[in-house]
């Protein structure tokens, strides 16, 4: 890859002239502007990303979740990407435009707003104009972090996906970090990886592998996959799956 990414503190660094912060508490204090650009990892998912991705480097990103743009930009500078698809269920991210509009790479950042990730009909006509008929590389869940909408995004996205491509969930393991109580009682997204490792037992022609780390798993697509139709997590993981009360 040969890019190098200069830290200038623990928490910042430049690359390819762009300056980003990494934020990983006081969300809300923070903004990317046409000066730097907010990222909500840390140096360790950084290193993890890199890391992963060592082999085969991604042209094409499909993204559930942009926040303030970190991760779009960083990616796309990181690997030179042809194409990184947003989509973002706020209505807008004034500090992500005007940093788009001012800098070259914005010419291949394209951030849908206003959709959810679990919104079939709009994803999939997302993914059929920006794309065409080009594989999708990489596919990451940074969205809502909850278990229903995760879910529906997996099972609409990842038969989108290119055989041997990979799809990320972040945070997965929210439900279970010490003294973290922002989602009350609701569903852990654990409960998904849980059944997506379900399904790479039951089906490895489909989910070849699943790389599961504290805050990240990664599952990659088999080559050649089964099928191509919008997946039912319930149907793969089969009947003995309910043992784990998932819901």
């Amino acid at each position: 890859m040969g890019k190098h990414l200069n830290w200038t503190s623990e928490t910042e660094f430049d690359l390819e002239g762009v300056s980003f912060k990494c934020v990983l508490a006081d969300y809300d204090k923070y903004r990317t502007t046409p000066e730097q650009v907010v990222l909500i990892k840390g140096k360790g998912a950084i290193d993890l990303y890199e890391t992963i991705l060592q082999d085969a480097p991604p042209s094409n990103v499909l993204e559930f979740g942009v926040f303030e743009g970190g991760s779009p930009v960083l990616l796309s500078l990181l690997y030179d990407l042809r194409r990184y698809v947003g989509v973002e269920l706020k209505p807008s991210v004034s500090g992500l435009t005007q940093f788009l509009d001012s800098h070259p790479v914005g010419r291949r950042i394209h951030v849908h707003f206003g959709v959810s990730q679990d919104n079939a009909d709009a994803v999939r006509a997302i993914v059929a104009s920006e794309f065409g008929e080009e594989p999708i590389d990489l596919i990451i869940d940074d969205a809502s972090h909850q278990y229903g909408p995760s879910k529906r995004s997996f099972e609409i996205a990842f038969p989108l996906l290119r055989p041997g491509g990979i799809y990320v969930i972040e945070d997965w393991g929210w439900a279970h970090w010490p003294h973290f109580t922002q989602w009350g009682e609701a569903s852990g997204l654990s409960n998904l990886i849980f059944q997506l490792t379900m399904a790479c037992a039951a089906h490895p022609q489909l989910i070849k592998e699943v790389r599961i780390f504290p805050a990240f798993a990664f599952i990659m697509k088999a080559y050649p996959p089964m099928g191509t139709g919008e997946l039912d997590l319930r149907e793969l993981v089969g009947p003995r799956g309910k043992l784990l009360n998932l819901i």
